[in-house]
C-alpha cells in the first residue's frame, strides 16, 4: 500500500473512532440526563407520600374547620401532583420519561397499582365531607412500607444507571486505546517506510557519485525522522538554489542514466546548450541583483514552455543544458522558437532595464550516434558558441537598455 493511501486509511479510521467517542458521549449524557430525571421523580414520590400522610393526620386530629379546609385543599393538590408524577414515570403522558430497566418498570407498576387501589382512595376519604379516621390509621400503618418500595425502586435503578455509565466509560477507554494504537502504528509504519526509501536514495546517490564519503557521513548523522530537514538537504544536494534546476552533478548523472536507458530502447532525445548573453555587463553596470534576476527570468521563460518530462541543468554561471526527452532536433528548434518569442514579449512589455537574450545550440541523440554525454554537450556547446558570436558581432544586440527605451 502506498504511503498516501496508508495515511488516508489510518487518518480516516482515527476520524471514525473519534466520532464514535463523541456519539457515545452524547448518548451517555442523554441517558444520564434521563436517568437523573427518573431518580428525581421517584424521590418526589417519596417526599409526597410523607407529606400526604402528615396532612392526613393534621386533618383528622384538628378542631378548626377553616384550617381543616385549607389542609384538605393542600392534600388534594398533593394527590394530583403524586398522580401526575406516577403518570410521567409510567409512560402514560405526552411528556413521559422512558424507563428502560425492566425491574424498575415492574416495581413502578406495583407502586402505581398500590396507589390506585389503597392509598388514593384512603386520601380521598380523608378529604371527603366526613373524614374517615380508619383511612388515616391505614395510611400511617402502611406508608413506611410504601415509601420503602419506592426506595428499593430508586436503589435498583441507580445501580442500573451506574452500570450504563461504567459501560460507556469502558467503551470510551477502549476506543481511546485503539486511537492511541492506530496513531502509534501509523507513526511507526510511516516512519519506517520513509526511512527505507531514504536509505535507498542515499545509496543510489553515492553510486552515482553525487555524494562522497564526507557527505555520506553527514547524511548518516541527520535524524531521518525530521523529514523537512532531509528534504531541505536533498534539495541543496540535487538542485541549484537560485534557479531550482538540477545542478551540474545531479543533472549530468540523471542524463547519463537516461542516455544509457534510451540507447537500449532506441528512443529520441535532444540536448540544448544555452548561454545567457550579457550577464557580465548587467552585473557590472546594474548590479548582481539584476544579474540574478536575468538568470531566473531566462530559466523561467524556458520552464514556462517545456513539458513536464523535459528538464534543465545549470552547468555553471550563465550556462544551462535543456534536455528535451523524446523529440528530435527539428521539434526542439520549434520549442526554442516559442521560448525566444516569450523573451521578446518580456523585453517589450515589462519595461526592464535590460533585454533578455539567450544563445543556444541543439543536437540530436540517437542510438546509432555518439552516446558519450561529454561529446554531445561539446557538440551543442559549439553550436551555441557559433550563434553567440553571430549575435555579438553581426546583430550587435544591446543588452542594457538606453534611457529612450525605458521611457
Amino acid at each position: 500500500m502506498k504511503i498516501k493511501n496508508q495515511l488516508l486509511l489510518t487518518h480516516g479510521l482515527l476520524v471514525v473512532l473519534a466520532l464514535a467517542v463523541v456519539f457515545i458521549n452524547i448518548f451517555a449524557y442523554m441517558d444520564m440526563e434521563n436517568d437523573a430525571n427518573i431518580i428525581n421523580q421517584a424521590g418526589k414520590l417519596r417526599m409526597l407520600s410523607y407529606n400526604m400522610a402528615h396532612l392526613s393526620n393534621q386533618i383528622t386530629t384538628g378542631n378548626d374547620p377553616v384550617h381543616e379546609e385549607h389542609l384538605a385543599s393542600n392534600l388534594k393538590l398533593k394527590i394530583d401532583e403524586f398522580e401526575t408524577t406516577l403518570t410521567l414515570l409510567s409512560g402514560k403522558s405526552v411528556d413521559s420519561i422512558s424507563v428502560d430497566h425492566p425491574q424498575t418498570a415492574i416495581k413502578l407498576e406495583t407502586i402505581s397499582k398500590e396507589w390506585g387501589e389503597a392509598f388514593k382512595p384512603a386520601y380521598l376519604s380523608i378529604i371527603s365531607t366526613i373524614p374517615d379516621e380508619k383511612s388515616c390509621e391505614k395510611i400511617n400503618r402502611e406508608v413506611d412500607s410504601y415509601v420503602n418500595d419506592i426506595n428499593e425502586m430508586v436503589a435498583s435503578f441507580s445501580i442500573y444507571a451506574r452500570g450504563k455509565i461504567i459501560r460507556a466509560l469502558t467503551i470510551n477507554g477502549g476506543l481511546v486505546l485503539v486511537i492511541i494504537a492506530v496513531t502509534f502504528y501509523s507513526f511507526i509504519s510511516t516512519n519506517n517506510r520513509i526511512r527505507k526509501p531514504m536509505k535507498i536514495l542515499m545509496r543510489e546517490l553515492k553510486d552515482l557519485s553525487l555524494i562522497d564519503d564526507e557527505v555520506s557521513k553527514r547524511l548518516k548523522n541527520i535524524d531521518t525522522d525530521e523529514i523537512s530537514e532531509m528534504t531541505e538537504y536533498f534539495n541543496e544536494l540535487m538542485y541549484d538554489q537560485l534557479t531550482k534546476t538540477f545542478n551540474r552533478r545531479s543533472g549530468l548523472s540523471k542524463l547519463s542514466r537516461m542516455l544509457q536507458y534510451d540507447n537500449r530502447r532506441h528512443l529520441k532525445m535532444s540536448l540544448c546548450f544555452i548561454d545567457i548573453n550579457g550577464l557580465k555587463e548587467v552585473n557590472d553596470q546594474l548590479g548582481h541583483q539584476f544579474g540574478d534576476e536575468l538568470i531566473v527570468s531566462a530559466v523561467e521563460g524556458i520552464k514556462h514552455v517545456i513539458r513536464e518530462e523535459d528538464f534543465i541543468i545549470r552547468m555553471g554561471g550563465d550556462e544551462f543544458l535543456v534536455v528535451f526527452n523524446g523529440i528530435d532536433q527539428d521539434l526542439a528548434e520549434k520549442v526554442w522558437e516559442r521560448i525566444n518569442h516569450r523573451y521578446e514579449q518580456i523585453n517589450l512589455d515589462e519595461g526592464r532595464r535590460y533585454n533578455i537574450s539567450v544563445s543556444h545550440g541543439i543536437v540530436d541523440f540517437g542510438s546509432n550516434e555518439i552516446s558519450e554525454v561529454e561529446s554531445l554537450i561539446k557538440s551543442a556547446d559549439d553550436k551555441m558558441y557559433a550563434e553567440k558570436k553571430y549575435i555579438k558581432e553581426e546583430l550587435k544586440i544591446q543588452i542594457i537598455k538606453s534611457e529612450n527605451h525605458l521611457i
